[in-house]
């Protein structure tokens, strides 16, 4: 089993990067990204230290493509708290339509959590805006039209790579069973 979570987890964050830098280079709408659907994968699916390690190092390897600023000392955090929301849903996975659903209510959850979370700290940390509750209502304000690509690109997104990593593990794990059938280990008429 663990190396069948080496595996997704290798394969999640590789997509993650490429994800990332596809999202960024060629669709070119601010803030859709795919960060949160694999953090939120990679807590329901892995769980344990993989819900924070995935997300870290999506954005740790593309960040040094992209570069960053003081910022990433709330956004890393940020989606790694994700991949910890994604642990809560871990007993729950399946391929039923009920389980993707609630992947896609926590992908608004973490949304929200997201662009209040982050946008504070840009409050807090620059000086765009006067450090007084006026200022921080205006950062607020600024980050909605960001706020909107996040939320409609995870009510798309969520569900579709919550689709395909159910439909990896399902294979994985099928692949290891034929593998082991095959050699004997496991009886033919399980």
């Amino acid at each position: 089993m663990q190396k069948t979570k080496l595996i997704i987890a290798l394969i999640l964050v590789i997509f993650g990067i490429l994800g990332r830098i596809f999202f960024n280079e060629f669709i070119r709408i601010p803030n859709l990204e795919i960060i949160t659907s694999f953090s939120l994968i990679a807590g329901t699916m892995l769980g344990g230290f993989y819900a924070f390690l995935i997300p870290l190092a999506i954005m740790a390897v593309s960040d040094v493509y992209f570069g960053n600023s003081s910022i990433l000392s709330f956004t890393w955090p940020a989606f790694m708290i994700i991949g910890g929301l994604g642990w809560i849903l871990r007993e729950g996975r399946s391929f039923k339509p009920r389980f993707v659903a609630k992947m896609t209510a926590m992908g608004i959850g973490a949304t929200l959590f997201f662009y209040l979370y982050t946008n504070f700290g840009w409050w807090l940390m620059t000086n765009m805006y006067p450090p007084t509750l006026e200022g921080l209502i205006r950062c607020y304000v600024a980050g909605l039209p960001f706020f909107k690509n996040q939320l409609l690109g995870n009510l798309s997104l969520v569900p579709l790579f919550t689709v395909l990593a159910l439909m990896i593990h399902r294979c994985l794990l099928f692949c290891r069973f034929k593998f082991l059938k095959k050699l004997g280990i496991i009886s033919a008429r399980l």
